[in-house]
């Protein structure tokens, strides 16, 4: 008899990301600050069997090739390292943009694996192993299957310090035109810094106490280490410029493309949205959500 689970898989938004020389291996080690948004993708895997290794995803064929996506990946790793070879159907109902910094592969592997974890009971897999996998298949995996709605994350993205969340209103704005690869982002980054030193910022407990305070005053200690070399940089000063009589706080989230604006008040959140939706009308898609509380 076939076994059907499912979660929302939330996106994410890097309310601070600094980013720092890269290891000899190539990957960089961050200091973020992470928060859970009320965006979500709706992901299901359906148990067929138990007698042989298969992975078949549906709903993400308009965005990457057959077996190539996270889930797949988060799938087959799981079932290895459990020695239980699953026959497994996985759908996801995709609302998070690809390609966004909001995380959303990242999310739909942890929940994946966090329902696999469920279903296997006593045979789950212990925390130092599925920490492991989570890490091999994307460094924001680690958060999404901590399930915290907001933390400070560091190093490779294993570091995970979660922080009172608190509930704010919040603009999204992606892009129709153009999206963002993450390697090309870290690569352009290195670039422009030169190879020349490079600071992680503000201490995890310093940005935990700016994050208690008004957005209004973040940009004084917060900010995204991509915007350094971000491309469209017109379209993202026009932005900027829509909400510089707002009282919140703006900027990248992840590597891009989608850009944030934040408020403790709703209204301003409203007012920078209509301003968004007049200027560029179908050249961007846009959402009026806030921070996670709770998961559902």
């Amino acid at each position: 008899m076939d076994t059907m689970l499912a979660r929302a898989a939330y996106a994410k938004v890097n309310l601070h990301l600094a980013v720092g020389q890269p290891f000899q291996d190539g990957y960089h080690p961050i200091r973020s600050l992470f928060a859970l948004v009320d965006l979500a993708d709706d992901v299901s895997i359906t148990v067929k069997g138990k007698s042989k290794l298969t992975v078949e995803v549906t709903g993400l064929e308009a965005f990457q090739l057959d077996g190539e996506d996270t889930m797949t990946k988060a799938a087959r790793l799981w079932c290895e390292r459990s020695c239980l070879p699953l026959s497994l159907q996985i759908d996801c109902k995709k609302r998070i943009p690809s390609q966004a910094g909001l995380g959303g592969g990242s999310s739909d592997a942890a929940s994946v694996l966090l329902l696999l974890q469920e279903y296997a009971g006593k045979a789950a897999l212990d925390q130092k192993t599925l920490a492991d996998i989570a890490l091999q298949v994307g460094s924001d995996v680690p958060f999404f299957l901590s399930s915290h709605c907001c933390a400070i994350v560091n190093g490779r993205g294993e570091v995970i310090t979660p922080i009172a969340q608190r509930y704010l209103a919040l603009c999204l704005v992606m892009p129709t035109s153009f999206a963002t690869s993450t390697s090309s982002a870290y690569a352009k980054l290195d670039e422009v810094r030169s190879g020349g030193f490079v600071s992680l910022g503000p201490t995890g407990e310093e940005i935990a106490e700016v994050f208690k305070k008004s957005p209004a005053v973040w940009k004084s200690m917060l900010y995204n280490d991509f915007q350094q070399g971000v491309e469209h940089q017109d379209f993202y000063g026009q932005l900027e410029q829509l909400c510089s009589t707002s009282h919140g706080y703006c900027g990248l989230t992840g590597s891009g493309a989608c850009w944030f604006f934040v408020s403790d008040d709703t209204k301003q959140v409203q007012v920078v949205y209509d301003k968004i939706q007049t200027r560029f009308g179908t050249g961007v898609m846009s959402w009026k959500t806030g921070l996670v509380m709770k998961i559902r």
